[in-house]
């Protein structure tokens, strides 16, 4: 093509807005989503009188039905917010801080039971944990910058 020819086809380019952080919040919208789907497994397990699951549990003392019905409500909470997460909406966020912390304080009561698999548990938490705050904090810093 010669110099000082125009383009025959006329292309413009627009620039698209930059979305810092899509990696981090489909690793959180992940991590949310494998809770909620084993949340929801071990409540429909538990509904349904499976003993599978509480064979060794000197704490857990009546009927265990309710907290089957807890659970899966949680676990259904967990699966709707998963996608909204991935989308970047607040109320996901929430949903994933809060769903992560009580992950970490059920770690915490079983860390002597297996260690290693607890501590990995743990470090994923805190990776997950510091993905949704940075994202999210990025996200909040640019929307104050452009009002």
């Amino acid at each position: 093509m010669a110099v000082g020819v125009s383009n025959p086809n006329n292309f413009h380019y627009t620039a698209r807005r930059r979305f810092p952080g899509v990696g981090r919040l489909i690793l959180a919208g992940s991590w949310l989503l494998v809770i909620g789907l084993l949340n929801v497994f071990y409540a429909i397990s538990v509904i349904e009188g499976s003993e599978i699951f509480i064979t060794t549990a000197a704490w857990l003392v009546g009927d265990a039905h309710p907290w089957g019905w807890l659970m899966l409500l949680a676990g259904t909470v967990q699966l709707a917010a998963a996608p909204a997460v991935w989308l970047g909406q607040r109320w996901g966020f929430w949903v994933a801080v809060a769903s992560v912390c009580g992950h970490v304080a059920a770690e915490v009561m079983f860390l002597s039971d297996s260690a290693p698999i607890a501590i990995g548990l743990l470090v994923l938490d805190a990776v997950v944990l510091f993905s949704l705050f940075t994202t999210f904090g990025e996200r909040a810093a640019t929307t104050r910058r452009r009002r």
